[in-house]
C-alpha cells in the first residue's frame, strides 16, 4: 500500500488556536509535503486562516462540546460526515477531541473506515474517552504519562508518538526589530511566557509575575517578561500586570495578547516558561526552558533532565513538586546570574529535539501506523 492510497480525514473539535491544533497543522503540513490528501474538519476557529493556507480542503462542522446531543442535531451531524467522507473519498479518520471523535467513529465503522485517537492529555471526561477509545482501531499517546494513563484506565493498547516539531518553522532566527517594537532593551534578560490564560495556566502565570518582580527588586534590575496568551483571566492578568509595574516603579511586563506565530517570539526571549509543546517549540528554536505545567514543577530542562521532562510531559503531565513563588524566584534568580551557560544548553536543547521530535520523523510513524490499520481493515 502507498501513501497515495491514503485519504486523511483530521478532526478537530474547533479550529481554534492551542497544543493540539499547532500539533494537527504541523501534521497536516507534513502529510501534504508527503503527498497526502488530507482534509480537516472543526467549527470555525481563530486557526482557520493558518489552515487554509495549507491548501488542503477544510470543512466547518458544529461539532457539540459532549457527547450526549438531541437526536436531530445528530443526524443532522451524521449526514454532514457522511457526505465529507463520500465527497473525499476518506480512507482514514484521525481524532485528536472526543465529542468530535466519537461522532466521526461512528459514521467511519458503520462503513468499515480505520479510525485513529490520539490521546493529548489526562484531561478527556474519563466516561467519553472509553466510549471513543472502544470506536478506535488504534489509539496514539502524546507522552509517556498520557500512556500510563490510557493503559490503566481504559482497555486500549496504546501506542506512544510524540508530538512533531516543524524544525524548520521553529529554529532560530534575527529578533532585532521584534524587540524594538516591544520596547524591550537589547541588554534586558528576557523570560517569555506562553499558554491560554485560563485556569491552572492563569494561576502559573500570575505566579511567575509575581516571582519575576522578587527577583527584578533583588537580583536582576534588568528582567523583561513578555507573556503570550489569551483567555477567559487575561483582565486579572492586565491588574496584576499594573499592580506589579506600580510597586516596581518601571514596566517590564509585556502582554502581547495571543499569537499565532510563535516562532517569531520564542527568539526573543533568553529563556523560556512553558511545558508540553510549548517546551518542544521553545526548544527547537534554541531556547532553555523552565519547566512548569498544569500538574506542577520540573524546573530547568538541561541534557542530564531531557527523559526525566519528557516522562513528566515538562510538568503538564506529571511533575517533581508543587510550584510556588518562591521556587520560581529562586530558580529564575540563579538562571540570569549563570546565563553564560544557557547558549550551550539552548543549543544542545534543539539537538535533542531534532533527533527525537522532528515533524518528518514522527509523520513516518503515524503514516506507518495508517498503512498498517487499512492493511487490517482489507484483509
Amino acid at each position: 500500500m502507498s501513501n497515495e492510497s491514503l485519504r486523511v480525514l483530521m478532526v478537530l473539535d474547533s479550529i481554534e488556536v492551542g497544543g493540539t491544533e499547532t500539533h494537527v497543522f504541523s501534521l497536516a503540513k507534513e502529510m501534504l509535503r508527503q503527498g497526502i490528501h488530507t482534509v480537516i474538519a472543526g467549527n470555525k476557529g481563530r486557526m482557520v486562516d493558518k489552515f487554509h493556507e495549507l491548501g488542503c480542503p477544510i470543512y466547518e462542522v458544529d461539532f457539540p462540546y459532549t457527547l450526549n446531543i438531541e437526536e436531530e442535531k445528530r443526524s443532522q451531524l451524521v449526514s454532514q460526515v457522511e457526505q465529507i467522507i463520500e465527497k473525499e473519498n476518506i480512507s482514514l479518520v484521525h481524532a485528536h477531541q472526543t465529542p468530535s471523535a466519537y461522532l466521526t467513529f461512528s459514521v467511519a465503522k458503520q462503513r468499515k473506515i480505520p479510525t485513529v485517537f490520539t490521546v493529548h492529555g489526562t484531561y478527556y471526561p474519563k466516561s467519553e474517552l472509553l466510549k471513543v477509545v472502544e470506536l478506535a482501531s488504534a489509539t496514539i499517546c502524546v507522552s509517556p504519562p498520557v500512556y500510563e494513563y490510557v493503559q490503566e484506565e481504559t482497555p486500549a493498547r496504546p501506542i506512544l508518538i510524540a508530538n512533531g516539531i516543524d524544525t524548520k518553522e521553529y529554529s532560530e532566527r534575527d529578533v532585532t526589530e521584534l524587540k524594538a517594537q516591544l520596547n524591550i532593551p537589547k541588554e534586558a534578560f528576557v523570560l517569555l511566557y506562553s499558554s491560554r490564560i485560563n485556569w491552572t495556566k492563569a494561576n502559573i502565570c500570575m505566579m511567575l509575575l509575581r516571582a519575576c518582580k522578587d527577583v527584578k527588586l533583588s537580583k536582576a534590575p534588568h528582567l523583561h517578561v513578555v507573556v503570550v496568551g489569551d483567555g477567559p483571566r487575561f483582565k486579572d492578568l492586565q491588574n496584576l500586570t499594573d499592580l506589579i509595574h506600580r510597586t516596581c516603579k518601571e514596566s517590564f511586563i509585556h502582554l502581547v495578547g495571543e499569537k499565532h506565530d510563535m516562532q517569531n517570539y520564542y527568539p526573543v526571549a533568553d529563556c523560556v516558561v512553558g511545558t508540553g509543546r510549548v517546551a518542544l517549540e521553545a526548544m527547537a528554536c534554541t531556547k532553555p526552558v523552565l519547566a512548569v505545567g498544569n500538574h506542577g514543577y520540573f524546573g530547568l530542562v538541561d541534557k542530564g533532565e531531557y527523559d526525566n521532562a519528557w516522562n513528566f510531559y515538562f510538568g503538564d503531565h506529571n511533575s517533581r513538586h508543587a510550584c510556588s513563588r518562591f521556587t520560581l524566584a529562586r530558580d529564575i534568580a540563579s538562571i540570569i546570574s549563570s546565563a553564560e551557560n544557557l547558549n550551550s544548553i539552548g543549543l544542545e536543547s534543539r539537538e535533542w529535539i531534532l533527533n527525537k521530535f522532528d515533524v518528518a520523523k514522527v509523520t513516518e510513524e503515524l503514516i506507518e501506523l495508517y498503512l498498517d490499520k487499512l492493511k487490517d481493515e482489507t484483509t
